[in-house]
């Protein structure tokens, strides 16, 4: 009965402490420091390190990727962190940004703190009241928030568990630091050293960097930077800096001292001496690596060594490596990508493409047993193979990606480990609907091949990417533009816009993935796709569109104009949640196109589709260069809805309260449309867009 009565009571204080967790955690990644790293592999003559040149710590490769991905992971797992910032110095902060975008991440995000060098530098609490300024600009208001705070440069293992910590602190209450058992290699001098109660978990005592002598060196505890702050802790943060020196140069303290004594630490022992503030420890299970301001290359190595270790002894020494491609649908707005315009488009998992590579002693691209037959039963047999599949399997992508991967390496000064492989392929996207089944076979094996040679962002960034994906199609005659490229690299529903001047300055258009809530929303949509059985060459389907465009015909170029505003009125759309006027965006986007391309381009079965769908009620156009048709219905609740959004400007209708009061009437609808295109020989299906994984 005891034993009940404390856990109902733990229950309730959890559910009160959550409600500021629940409203959303703010993460501040601390990543503006200067260290001994970048120094030495600056320094470093032997040339092993080159290819890591110019890197910031926070972003060197761990076991082939950026240490900030490790945490990036952990915190998509977790909604109950909300907004993340990375604070970087001036010198660094172009790599922050191009992985922030890569990640999805507002530049408005990454926060610079205009520190070039050691003397220019801070302190983590004022790179800290920085950016919780910056934050309260960008989203208005703080109030109530947590902050999580860690060091861009410390990494766990991958059995870090952030949920299991942020649970815990949901227990608790008040703010939280992570602690483990002082090791014979800990100095306290260089760490955060901690007392903790271990029968409450509270925190007892508090020391930064204690000298020799000095209360806390005996503690038994260090604790990395890591903190869980509660409002009443970190609002206190900036009367506590004030008191603090400005700079380096204010009584010729040295910049390696002005840091210490301006470090975070301080600020938490502070809180917990003098503030009273109430801290919570929990302790690290796993094994945890440090790269601090003093740390060398030495340190780096062996945490890459040791990191990579424990990732191979989790796989096997055989381990395998297997990355995932989606197939794509364009939303609005194409084929205008190849044209200067602009789309919208998003990757869906309903069909999909994998590259699986392993280390092997020489290279050997293995053919698929469906798509590259070297075998039949009879003459009959490989004459119907041949005309329904073609005569080029993926075996060519392969070895076509590879030859590209070799070549733009070479171009870009990337010297590739002396390592060969085994390289296999599959995919379930059916051929010739204009799916992007090709695209997404080659970047499957491109990224397979970036994470077997321990390549990042850094080495290829993420917006030229596609290109390199484009390049290989190109390099095979497949008529293809950027858009499907693009959103297979980025992921999601992403808008993008081709702007020729901005392409040609730059090499890449300007890419956006949208919002989960926009996702959200889209996701709940009657959308549908549907594709013809035995479908024709879809890359013959552009016709002379191109020709005529280079050639400046004012017919096409304001066609690809008025197909690029459709993509941005469909964005306008999709903010306001209105499907409604999505599905006659849609519409409108196969009118332009079939003015432009003609009946005969189009080919009869697609056109059969487009009609069929839109003699049910629902909106089609082509999700790319033909063989299927994306369709939209339009249910009853979106009428509904439309009419309540002209009744009013307050803001859009909760479509998950629509979806689920006229659910059967959208199913009907589905349904109809549904038996029409499978009576007429079509294949039916019901979509599924997807976002990135993590």
């Amino acid at each position: 009965k005891g034993v009940a009565s404390k856990d109902v009571t733990m229950e309730a204080k959890t559910l009160n402490n959550q409600k500021s967790t629940n409203a959303g955690a703010i993460c501040m990644v601390l990543a503006a420091g200067f260290n001994s790293v970048e120094k030495d592999i600056a320094e470093d003559l032997s040339g092993s390190c080159s290819n890591l040149a110019g890197i910031p710590k926070a972003l060197l490769p761990v076991a082939g990727k950026p240490m900030l991905d490790y945490w990036w992971e952990t915190l998509l797992q977790n909604r109950e962190v909300s907004e993340v910032f990375i604070i970087c110095n001036a010198l660094k902060y172009k790599h922050f940004e191009r992985w922030a975008t890569f990640k999805g991440i507002g530049i408005d995000h990454v926060i610079n703190t205009g520190a070039t060098s050691p003397a220019t530098c801070r302190g983590a609490l004022r790179d800290l009241l920085l950016g919780i300024d910056k934050a309260k600009h960008v989203l208005g208001s703080l109030e109530g928030k947590d902050l999580l705070v860690f060091a861009g440069d410390h990494l766990f293992f991958k059995d870090f568990d952030l949920g299991r910590i942020l649970d815990f602190r949901g227990c608790k209450g008040g703010s939280l630091l992570l602690y483990y058992g002082r090791r014979n290699a800990d100095q306290p001098a260089k760490r955060g050293m901690c007392e903790v109660d271990r029968n409450t978990s509270k925190v007892t005592g508090f020391a930064e960097k204690p000298g020799p002598g000095e209360r806390g060196q005996q503690f038994p505890f260090v604790s990395p930077l890591f903190y869980i702050l509660e409002p009443r802790c970190w609002m206190q943060l900036a009367s506590f800096v004030a008191k603090l020196k400005t700079t380096p140069r204010d009584d010729g303290t040295d910049a390696h001292s002005f840091i210490r004594t301006n470090g975070f630490g301080n600020f938490i022992e502070y809180a917990i001496s003098n503030l009273q503030c109430e801290f919570w420890g929990m302790r690290m299970p796993g094994a945890f690596f440090l790269v601090g301001e003093t740390s060398r290359l030495e340190e780096y190595q062996l945490l890459e060594q040791t990191f990579r270790s424990h990732l191979c002894s989790e796989g096997g020494p055989s381990r395998r490596i297997t990355k995932k491609t989606y197939a794509r649908v364009g939303l609005v707005g194409n084929p205008s990508d190849g044209f200067g315009g602009k789309t919208i488009a998003a990757t869906i998992d309903n069909f999909w493409a994998t590259a699986e590579i392993w280390e092997s002693d020489e290279i050997r691209l293995l053919p698929h047993p469906l798509y590259d037959p070297s075998a039949f039963s009879s003459l009959a047999d490989l004459q119907f193979i041949g005309r329904r599949e073609g005569y080029y399997g993926g075996t060519r992508l392969l070895m076509a990606t590879c030859k590209r991967f070799q070549e733009i390496c070479t171009q870009h000064g990337i010297a590739l480990p002396r390592k060969n492989f085994t390289l296999k392929y599959d995919t379930n996207i059916p051929r010739q609907v204009g799916l992007s089944g090709s695209s997404a076979i080659c970047n499957s094996v491109f990224q397979a091949l970036m994470h077997f040679y321990g390549l990042t962002e850094e080495h290829m960034p993420l917006e030229r990417q596609p290109s390199f994906i484009l390049s290989v199609e190109q390099e095979l005659g497949i008529q293809a533009g950027l858009q499907d490229r693009v959103v297979q690299v980025y992921q999601g529903v992403v808008f993008m816009d081709f702007d020729s001047s901005y392409m040609q300055e730059h090499g890449h258009g300007t890419y956006e993935r949208l919002p989960r809530s926009d996702f959200d929303w889209l996701a709940s949509l009657p959308l549908f796709l549907a594709y013809e059985s035995d479908p024709s060459d879809s890359g013959k389907i552009h016709s002379n569109v191109k020709r005529r465009w280079e050639a400046k015909e004012p017919e096409v170029v304001e066609g690809m104009t008025q197909l690029g505003n459709l993509a941005a009125r469909g964005r306008q759309a999709i903010a306001k949640r209105d499907q409604a006027n999505l599905a006659d965006i849609m519409d409108q986007n196969f009118k332009v196109r079939r003015q432009l391309y003609g009946d005969a381009a189009l080919g009869a079965n697609n056109i059969e589709m487009i009609e069929i769908c839109q003699g049910c009620g629902a909106a089609a156009k082509f999700p790319g260069s033909g063989g299927a048709v994306l369709g939209l219905c339009r249910s009853v609740a979106s009428k509904k809805a439309t009419t309540q959004e002209e009744a009013t400007t307050e803001e859009p209708q909760n479509p998950s309260k629509n979806d689920e009061s006229h659910e059967p009437c959208m199913e009907e609808e589905l349904d109809g449309v549904r038996q029409q295109l499978e009576a007429a020989g079509y294949v039916f299906c019901r979509l599924n867009i997807v976002m990135p994984e993590s």
